[in-house]
């Protein structure tokens, strides 16, 4: 019997309840870019981020993507410097993840982050008012698109 059968045969004669087993299902679907970011936070973020957009990063220094997109928000950060607040959470070790951790708590963006932690090289642009996410990017060095998120933002701020 090959052995794909084989663990089929004995995935199927488990019987269900048993300890350590775990039933088979679908994965989860995703549905677009942005899926698996925490859409929306549960309220305005601090009173420090108020008035412009949000940008925050999920970095760490393993993170080959993380270093193909650093030059980019690098000249995005000088080039909005008092339109957008840049904030970089650094999930490299458990060190540098524990002090993301506590910074993101003391912005509101604690659940984003544990949503996201793992998803590095990820870019969030955020109405800082509702704590909403307006665009997601991974491992994008499309400045523009950035910039076009980050004025969607600033127009709802202005409403």
């Amino acid at each position: 019997m090959p052995l794909t059968a084989l663990l089929l045969t004995l995935g199927s004669s488990l019987p269900n309840g048993l300890p350590g087993s775990v039933p088979l299902a679908s994965p989860p679907r995703v549905s677009g870019p942005g899926a698996w970011v925490a859409q929306k936070q549960g309220g305005a973020l601090a009173p420090s981020l108020q008035g412009k957009p949000v940008v925050v990063d999920i970095y760490a220094s393993w993170c080959p993507a993380c270093r193909t997109i650093e030059p980019t928000l690098r000249s995005l950060q000088q080039s909005k410097a008092g339109k957008a607040t840049f904030v970089t959470f650094d999930v490299s070790d458990a060190a540098t993840l524990k002090a993301s951790r506590e910074r993101a708590r003391a912005l509101g963006l604690g659940a984003f982050l544990e949503a996201n932690r793992s998803q590095t090289s990820l870019v969030a642009v955020i109405d800082p008012a509702t704590g909403t996410t307006a665009q997601t990017f991974r491992a994008s060095t499309d400045a523009s698109a950035y910039s076009k998120a980050i004025s969607k933002v600033q127009s709802m701020l202005k409403r």
